[in-house]
């Protein structure tokens, strides 16, 4: 074997960090009846709690402020963010203009022909990671609201994901009416939830938490998990080791909701897991069948369809590059899979991001290609 990188897309390889990149112009164009949307972009929270917060517990709201060369945030008065991991998140992701600056990040997108995006956000992780936070309630709602606010200021290009209660099932109905009524596109849980209102380990395959699923799945908006909830440590070669184990982390998930029944429970009820690449679904739904079949006395609840037929018709997942998941379209489902730019993170197509979407075209039809890179996720978050 050659002694090279496998990345087959050129422009990858030394690629600058994310501050540094310029956005890809174009050489030509794509096929009438290309719309490119990003299924995973991201941007970063001002310090937008504080005011949002209760009096009583304006102390205890989380503080983003910009010192020391990066982004502190803060809880309580507790830094949350070592001043070097904030430096080194400014030099490499957070200082990018296009992450706080919405006219800045809509000229990046026109350049490299991203027409819509929607948004994640970004320290937000930090804060529900370990699954036992401060005033929870309080936290993500002053976000969802700020969220929408952001991204109403686009003018119809960026869209929002919130966060709904997921702890507290009394409150799980009027959270999520409350984030469509803001207009969210997509509701984010957390891959590790934690403990919910009692103290109590959250397990989503638990029929407890059906007042949940069955809110998000009467308003129509799909549910959604992201990877990001854990930090590395300085330990050698912690951070391969965390973005690598990161983006294949979603089977333990995709298996609570179909083998716990949930799909079965809440047929409308869609699912789409961020940021993991696609070509570990070939293999999750081919395993999923075989223990089915092959462990059938323990299976419990029983199933209405075999396990694969819950991903073809419940769920989705996105990706920047993947070659090896587009030959295996054949067997995850081009309608399941959705194209994103993970704008503007170190692991972004930013700066190649047109590439990444001739890679696209080269790996498939381009009905498959045009579905991938746009279509299915204006019609499935409603960007119209």
């Amino acid at each position: 074997m050659p002694d090279g990188f496998v990345l087959e897309i050129p422009e990858m390889v030394g690629v600058p960090l994310s501050p540094q990149r310029k956005p890809q112009a174009a050489t030509g164009s794509w096929p009438d009846g290309t719309v490119i949307i990003s299924a995973d972009s991201h941007m970063l929270e001002p310090d937008l709690w504080v005011d949002r917060f209760p009096e009583h517990l304006k102390q205890q709201a989380p503080r983003m402020e910009f010192r020391d060369g990066g982004w502190q945030l803060s809880v309580a008065g507790k830094p949350m963010t070592q001043p070097k991991i904030a430096a080194d998140l400014c030099t490499t992701l957070e200082c990018a203009p296009g992450m706080t600056d919405i006219t800045a990040r809509l000229a990046d997108l026109d350049v490299e022909g991203v027409e819509k995006e929607l948004i994640f956000p970004q320290r937000l992780f930090g804060l529900y990671m370990f699954g036992e936070m401060l005033n929870r309630a309080e936290t993500f709602g002053a976000y969802n609201e700020h969220i929408a606010e952001a991204c109403a200021a686009s003018q119809g290009r960026l869209f929002p994901v919130m966060v709904p209660n997921y702890w507290d099932m009394s409150e799980a109905k009027a959270s999520v009416d409350r984030c469509a009524a803001l207009g969210a596109r997509c509701l984010m849980v957390p891959i590790k939830p934690g403990k919910d209102v009692d103290g109590e380990p959250i397990q989503y395959s638990d029929p407890k938490l059906d007042a949940l699923w069955e809110a998000i799945a009467a308003s129509g908006i799909p549910l959604c998990f992201h990877i990001g909830e854990a930090i590395p440590t300085a330990a050698p070669g912690a951070a391969g080791t965390f973005v690598l184990t990161q983006m294949q982390g979603f089977r333990h998930i995709w298996a609570q909701l179909t083998f716990g029944g949930v799909f079965d429970r809440f047929p409308a009820l869609r699912v789409v897991f961020v940021e993991g690449g696609i070509c570990w679904v070939a293999s999750m739904i081919h395993d999923a069948d075989m223990i089915y079949n092959s462990f059938p006395t323990v299976m419990n609840p029983k199933l209405a369809h075999p396990p694969s037929w819950y991903w073809f018709n419940h769920c989705y997942a996105t990706f920047m590059t993947d070659p090896p998941g587009l030959e295996l379209l054949h067997r995850i489902g081009a309608d399941r899979v959705m194209w994103s730019s993970d704008y503007p993170h170190q692991e972004s197509t930013f700066g190649y991001t047109r590439s990444a979407i001739r890679a696209v075209f080269d790996a498939t039809s381009v009905k498959n290609a045009q579905l991938i890179l746009g279509k299915t996720a204006l019609e499935l978050f409603r960007m119209e």
